[in-house]
């Protein structure tokens, strides 16, 4: 029977990865816990979904990279998970809508823009490295 884990990580600087454990991932989410900006305001993080055998890591099912704007403090900015979702309702909006519209693409580049980010080669091969010594064997 296979099971699904999460897992996620950190990009502290181009080609420093850092594990983050679920529970404080969940607790910076919320704002309860800060984690230190990429130098520019945001978080860039990592998640991984792995499907799991007999508890063990077998195969990575996603991977995403997202970056997450965050106050001085470190703790999440709630300005910007709004901005966030009107952009998401506006797309949402004109995708209902039946005249062809572009709109929707538009909102759809400005919501990635904001909560996405491409990591480096070196920022790959990092998490290649820290991904492979957890999970005990070759997994990306």
């Amino acid at each position: 029977m296979s099971r699904r884990a999460l897992w996620f990580f950190q990009r502290l600087g181009p080609g420093e990865i850092k594990r983050i454990s679920n529970p404080s991932m969940q607790r910076f989410l919320v704002g309860e816990r800060p984690l230190q900006h990429d130098g520019d305001g945001f978080v860039r993080c990592i998640g991984m979904s792995l499907e799991l055998r007999d508890k063990k890591p077998a195969m990575v099912a996603r991977v995403w990279f997202s970056k997450i704007r965050v106050r001085d403090d470190g703790r999440v900015d709630p300005h910007h998970r709004h901005e966030m979702a009107k952009l998401a309702q506006a797309q949402a909006e004109q995708t209902e809508s039946s005249v062809v519209s572009a709109g929707h693409r538009f909102a759809q580049r400005r919501l990635s823009h904001l909560a996405e980010w491409r990591p480096e080669e070196k920022d790959l091969v990092a998490l290649r490295t820290v991904v492979n010594t957890r999970a005990g064997k070759e997994m990306l």
